[in-house]
């Protein structure tokens, strides 16, 4: 307590600092090893490792290559996208990107936006297709995929194949019909859907895919995503599906419309199609919700036979997201394998142009300020029974809070016993080696490739429990279509909560699931809101609204993460006290590197990363590139103009100069240990340990020792290992 109370005492005479400081550190991704190197997560993919899904779970079929055996085991995802170039490295880098991502903890890369923009020139190599007629295959990018996923199982990874992802549909070339006004929708969705042309040529892609790839068979196909973010129903629901009706689009969709009314009412009349914003009455609007949604699954039915065609049975396979429809989505995907979500926190606006990369803005916001509702939201869509998956998530740079994404939704997600994450994305583009942070990818994203490792170890090896109780949330149809009807996709908690009685914070005590079940009732637990601050039904985890706090708990795993002030925080074995110098805002992550709890653990792995900036262009010496207020406006935040261009808005989004420079974070932190003494040192930028913090930084306290990090004489690191000696 007295050190405590000198502590406190010395900081107190800091108020008053200044913003924070900064020092340079970009992350060597293939020199890394040591502590922080999470390979041992994986082991090679042998025919024993093919995935199929048996209830809630993705599972290998074991050594008799037979699922539904006694040696199948479950297994749960944690990974990266892909996008575009990104996904055809040449062959002298392939292995490297493999060997990379192993490291990372990763096991599973979401193959995306494969389809969008074909090549002109094969050699370009950012498409799986060519500019001739759909479907044809660019041989570049076909061969460098097939040596890529062969060398991403050779390090136990899988991957997740997209299909109908950004493809747009040419009338000239493709032989289907052109809008009758304007040009085709951006990626032809959702003509796509119901169009007996598109879906016949997506269906010949789909098993072409699979074949040039390889893929039958293929122990690291472990999922099919059919089409990325796109439904009719969500058209409708953005009132967005009018204007894509137009010519011979309208003239089929009306005709399905009208064959849907004679088998369902026996109608013989021709309707109409319901327009976006029309008043019908209810049950005829029912009656057009519930044909979208069935036209919805006849697509999504007629590509999952081709994808089992030309693989198997086994293959699991998903349509799109549950963003993107809502809730009668559960009935588009009734005869497939699992459930998709995607979200972001902060991402991206652009007041003029759309991706204009020096023209863009965000909040600064963060998901343990505003109350982690976005991860209510993705737990809200989960239906019980069916393996879920999380395929797309970002808090993008240069968001000053974005330390806090994988490790929080890694605890959430084991919590809630979720069987997929999948970062968006690693690269867009095969520029492995750029060293200044980058848009929404990871390979340059130092702030989050410190704690990614970490968080891939929490989500996979168990270290969070998943919750003891599940609540089960009854979706009826009635339900299912007042949710439609009133366009409810992203806020179901609180549509929950406004029809069945739901305390949507129930959700940070118990997990969830959507039962499609049409007498089920909500329990009275569930009604109940839980003090705050709400704690998990294992003990594991807890998050404090008043203080935007998520603390985990658990036996081999402690952290903090939010707006930790300058007051003590205490996580199971650890406790944090920031400093005066800093922001007030903490994402700090320490993990048992030994499998022993964090009291008794020889050796500990504590993270504490902030924010990144990139060095702004023509300084020397280099100068950080600081986030400012987007002109005009007192919430909305960019990056300070580039010299060479200091007309526009915004610095670039997506290219920039080194070093990177990472906020320091000065804090006090208490670990709880049954060991006699303990060394502390840092790590550079590959992993490797420098020499150890001097010993007026390390000092014993009753029931364990107190580290300052990042004080002044010290060398700041990101990362450091502590040695336990009893």
């Amino acid at each position: 307590m007295k050190a405590c109370l000198c502590w406190t005492v010395l900081w107190a005479a800091c108020l008053g600092a200044a913003e924070p400081a900064y020092y340079q550190f970009a992350v060597d991704q293939d020199r890394l090893g040591g502590d922080v190197d999470f390979s041992f997560l994986n082991r090679p993919l042998e025919p024993r490792d093919r995935i199929f899904v048996r209830g809630a779970e993705f599972r290998r079929v074991g050594a008799d290559l037979e699922p539904g055996t006694c040696d199948d085991e479950p297994v749960r995802f944690f990974g990266v996208n892909l996008a575009f170039g990104g996904n055809f490295p040449e062959e002298r880098s392939a292995e490297r990107i493999a060997r990379r991502l192993r490291r990372l903890g990763v096991n599973i890369v979401r193959l995306h936006h494969m389809d969008t923009s074909p090549d002109a020139k094969p050699e370009t190599a950012r498409s799986i297709l060519t500019t001739e007629p759909y479907p044809t295959f660019n041989p570049v990018t076909v061969a460098r995929l097939r040596r890529f996923i062969d060398a991403l199982a050779a390090e136990g990874i899988y991957i997740n194949l997209n299909l109908k992802v950004g493809y747009v549909f040419r009338p000239e070339v493709d032989g289907v019909p052109a809008p009758a006004a304007g040009s085709m929708p951006t990626q032809s969705k959702p003509l796509h859907i119901f169009h007996p042309r598109m879906v016949g040529l997506q269906t010949e892609y789909a098993r072409r895919l699979i074949e040039v790839l390889g893929l039958k068979g293929h122990p690291a196909l472990a999922m099919v995503e059919i089409s990325n973010e796109s439904s009719l129903v969500w058209a409708w629901q953005r009132r967005q599906l009018d204007r894509y009706l137009t010519g011979a689009y309208h003239e089929e969709l009306e005709r399905q419309w009208n064959a849907f009314l004679r088998s369902r009412r026996g109608l013989e009349a021709e309707m109409p199609l319901i327009k976006d914003t029309a008043d019908e009455p209810e049950e005829l609007l029912e009656d057009y919700l519930l044909f979208l949604a069935e036209t919805d699954r006849a697509y999504l039915n007629r590509m999952a036979a081709a994808v089992r065609e030309a693989t198997d049975e086994l293959t699991p396979i998903t349509g799109t997201q549950m963003g993107f429809g809502g809730l009668l989505n559960l009935d588009s995907h009734q005869e497939l394998d699992y459930v998709d979500e995607h979200f972001y926190i902060d991402h991206y606006n652009f007041p003029g142009r759309a991706w204009d990369p020096r023209d863009w803005r965000i909040r600064d916001s963060s998901a343990t300020g505003s109350g982690l509702r976005t991860y209510l939201q993705v737990a809200a869509a989960r239906r019980a029974g069916r393996p879920y998956t999380v395929s797309e998530f970002n808090q993008n740079w240069p968001n000053r809070q974005a330390a806090e994404l994988d490790p929080t939704i890694a605890a959430f997600g084991a919590f809630q016993d979720w069987n997929a994450l999948m970062h968006f994305a690693y690269a867009h583009a095969a520029h492995w080696d750029l060293e200044a942070p980058s848009g929404f990818d990871l390979v340059s994203d130092h702030t989050k490739l410190v704690a990614f490792g970490q968080a891939a170890w929490l989500f996979r090896s168990g270290a969070i429990r998943p919750g003891q109780q599940r609540i089960e949330i009854p979706v009826p149809l009635e339900l299912r279509l007042a949710a439609a009807r009133a366009r409810r996709i992203r806020d179901l908690p609180e549509f929950f909560q406004e029809r069945l009685g739901l305390a949507p914070e129930t959700i940070f005590v118990h997990p969830v699931g959507l039962v499609m079940n049409d007498t089920g009732e909500l329990p009275d637990s569930a009604r109940q809101r839980p003090e705050a601050p709400y704690r998990a039904d294992t003990g594991e985890l807890s998050f404090d609204p008043a203080r935007r706090l998520l603390l985990i708990h658990a036996p081999l795993a402690a952290g903090v993460f939010g707006f930790a002030g300058y007051e003590r925080v205490a996580a199971g074995d650890i406790e944090l006290e920031l400093a005066p110098s800093s922001r007030g805002f903490a994402a700090v992550l320490v993990t048992a590197l030994d499998g022993q709890p964090i009291c008794e653990s020889g050796r500990l792995l504590v993270t504490t990363p902030g924010h990144t900036l990139r060095s702004k262009s023509g300084t020397e010496p280099p100068e950080p590139q600081r986030l400012v207020l987007y002109p005009g406006t007192k919430d909305w935040w960019t990056l300070e103009p580039d010299p060479e261009e200091p007309a526009r808005p915004s610095g670039s989004r997506s290219g920039g100069h080194g070093p990177v420079w990472m906020e320091r974070i000065e804090s006090r932190l208490t670990v709880r240990t049954s060991a006699g003494r303990v060394a502390v040192y840092p790590l550079d930028r590959a992993g490797a340990r420098g020499e150890p913090l001097e010993k007026r930084f390390v000092s014993a306290v009753p029931g364990g020792f107190a580290i300052h990090f990042h004080a002044e004489g010290q060398q700041p690191a990101p990362w450091y290992v502590i040695e336990a000696e009893r």
